[in-house]
């Protein structure tokens, strides 16, 4: 069993998006300067017995041309050829086609924009996400960085979704592979994934439920971009309390310093 950890490049953006009043004003300082923050992109691919797993999916290759315009200006995705999702899996020799497992924390343009690849895989998402993002594509308002591309293209590509309910705390799709539903914070409905490998221990992958490791503090510190708060704070001490009972180590959603010191692929993977 083996933990692959795909650098699919990088974002950037303003901090206070990550950490809220990061920036505060005060009056001795009422103009201060925006903090520009470079935040990893990265996926994640699981072989296992039972089959190959992916949690997330990077920036679609044709962000340039097909994201609105506020998220190219707000927070540009910056890759190179080799960084894009596509790239990592073939560097790995893994074939989209061949993997049996998909796991979204959710549909947000930063973590489903190769989403449509997986036709025959088995898709899991948070069931209010999957439903609010399509109720909202039909309406034509609200999807905000959930974006018409992505959304079209998994829709036309007919895929075998696998909606986590609400009911649902967790589900294992293969041995030392378990889903975890968080609920909403972030966004509409998220999930996070455990893996317990028999050498390097266990890993909880959270996404953006916790961007950095200042937001879950203490004191919990809320993003800017935050869908519930009341939730938000709800799944940080629920991942914190979650954590320490597995005694995983949680792997965040945007954290540039924790993704410093990553083994990453294809050179490297945890087992």
């Amino acid at each position: 069993m083996k933990l692959y950890v795909l650098d699919n490049g990088i974002q950037r953006l303003d901090k206070s998006f990550l950490v809220a009043g990061c920036t505060n004003a005060t009056l001795d300082n009422p103009n201060p300067a925006t903090i520009w923050q470079d935040i990893p992109i990265h996926s994640f691919l699981v072989e296992t017995d039972a089959g190959q797993v992916v949690f997330d999916t990077a920036c679609s290759p044709y962000f340039a041309s097909k994201w609105p315009e506020f998220i190219l200006n707000q927070s540009p995705y910056i890759a190179s050829e080799e960084q894009v999702f596509t790239s990592r899996l073939q560097q790995l020799n893994v074939k989209p086609e061949e993997v049996k497992y998909v796991v979204m924390s959710h549909l947000h343009v930063d973590h489903a924009g190769n989403l449509g690849l997986f036709r025959g895989a088995e898709i899991f998402v948070n069931d209010a996400e999957l439903t609010t993002t399509l109720r909202q594509y039909a309406l034509g308002e609200g999807l905000n960085v959930h974006t018409p591309l992505d959304i079209e293209t998994f829709l036309a590509a007919k895929l075998h979704w696998r909606p986590v309910l609400a009911e649902e705390s967790e589900v294992t799709i293969a041995p030392g592979v378990t889903v975890v539903n968080l609920g909403s914070g972030h966004s509409w409905g998220m999930l996070a994934m455990r893996v317990d490998l028999p050498k390097s221990g266990s890993f909880l992958m959270v996404a953006d439920a916790l961007y950095m490791r200042d937001n879950l503090g203490p004191p919990i510190q809320v993003p800017g971009i935050i869908h519930d708060s009341l939730g938000f704070f709800r799944t940080a001490k629920f991942i914190d309390a979650y954590a320490k009972k597995h005694n995983a180590t949680i792997l965040f959603g945007h954290d540039i310093e924790q993704f410093r010191t990553l083994k990453l692929a294809p050179n490297a993977y945890y087992d």
